[in-house]
């Protein structure tokens, strides 16, 4: 039981970065494509080059996180339906029992 417990804590937390996550992507892609849109202005300059660059790493690096995200969410839906299906029927014969 606390197990399983434990199990559903982790997916609220997941669910929670994920919203964190996916709120800082959008606010990072408005501002990367201002970033891109002035920089394509004539007469940009290097600081709106560096603007471009730091927008795009940022949302880079929040899609990096979202993945690792999505992965770990994933990761916690199978371990879920495991513990909630029992063992399978494979491990009752490996162990002898019918």
């Amino acid at each position: 039981m606390i197990a399983r417990h434990k199990l559903i804590e982790a997916m609220i937390r997941n669910n929670e970065l994920q919203l964190r996550n996916d709120s800082a992507r959008g606010g990072a892609e408005i501002e990367m494509h201002c970033a891109l849109r002035d920089n394509a202005l004539p007469g940009a300059g290097v600081e709106a080059l560096l603007e471009m660059e730091r927008a795009t790493a940022r949302f880079q690096a929040l899609q990096v996180e979202h993945e690792r995200l999505v992965a770990e969410r994933e990761w916690l839906n199978v371990a879920l339906l495991e513990f909630e299906s029992g063992p399978s029927s494979d491990e009752h014969k490996r162990s002898g029992h019918a």
